[in-house]
């Protein structure tokens, strides 16, 4: 049975010494705040990334974006010559241009290991949710499994995954597009908190609003307690707010039975676009 490695990308959020431990390959993302030159981001260490939220509480400009088809190939072309297939699952196809940077780069790879496949899937999600599915294919490899069950693995645990938040900062959103200025001037002044979603097809929407922090966090908790099992593992990431976490977390053990919550900081590349104080509730199998 030929042997795959799993190669996923900088939005998954996951420790740079599992990945080590599992043999994951990470390909940077990118992240330049102000006009400084764009900062490569894969796997994170013990940093909770507060010099970055605080850099961009001051105002810094901050701009995300993909590696080259060619830096891609670059970081893919190891694996194969070795003889090792690959099965790729980065961020959502619908937030970023990476997977269809990569789809591009398994195609122009094809040619020249004709005998290696490189499989690339649509996680439809990012962050922590999509560091869940990494650690589920790790579990169907480290098992004995080959390509094609880890991408049916795959497949299947993406549309179990739940992915609800919510931001304290409006004007994130409307730089990213997901909402007009007017809006974002107005929420902002009133206090509305939008209340929003991972779609099953890995686009962001709102699915309700809420007017004050307090009341955004309490409608996340209800909102992820009521989409899963007491047994389900659930983790709340945030935008350096852990004691906002904290709050989410306390209400879904309180409130909802839950017992395995984790509080993980989200990363500079979805940090990016929520902004600080964002708050982000994760649950999956």
């Amino acid at each position: 049975m030929t042997s795959f490695r799993i190669v996923t990308d900088g939005a998954c959020d996951l420790m740079q010494d599992w990945c080590r431990e599992h043999q994951i390959t990470v390909i940077p993302l990118y992240y330049s705040l102000s006009s400084a030159q764009p900062v490569a981001f894969t796997a994170r260490g013990n940093d909770d990334f507060s010099d970055f939220y605080a850099m961009l509480r001051k105002g810094a400009p901050v701009h995300t974006s993909a590696p080259s088809i060619e830096d891609c190939k670059e970081q893919l072309r190891p694996i194969l010559a070795e003889g090792a297939d690959v099965l790729y699952t980065g961020l959502s196809g619908a937030l970023s241009g990476m997977f269809n940077v990569m789809r591009l780069a398994a195609m122009e790879l094809a040619e020249e290991f004709p005998e290696r496949e490189v499989r690339v899937v649509d996680s439809r999600c990012g962050s922590h949710a999509l560091g869940t599915l990494i650690r589920a294919l790790a579990d169907v490899r480290e098992t004995g499994g080959d390509l094609a069950t880890a991408a049916k693995t795959l497949e299947v645990c993406r549309s179990h995954i739940a992915c609800r938040f919510t931001v304290s900062d409006l004007m994130y959103l409307k730089r990213g597009g997901r909402i007009s200025g007017s809006a974002a001037m107005v929420g902002t002044v009133l206090q509305i908190m939008p209340m929003l979603r991972l779609t099953d097809d890995g686009r962001i929407e709102p699915y309700g609003k809420v007017r004050g922090r307090k009341l955004a966090l309490r409608t996340l908790a209800d909102a992820i307690g009521q989409a899963v099992a007491p047994v389900t593992s659930v983790t709340i990431g945030h935008c350096d707010a852990a004691e906002d976490a904290a709050f989410v977390r306390d209400i879904l053990r309180r409130k909802y039975a839950l017992s395995t919550v984790r509080i993980e900081p989200i990363g500079p590349i979805l940090g990016a676009h929520a902004g600080p104080g964002a708050i982000a509730a994760f649950c999956g199998e």
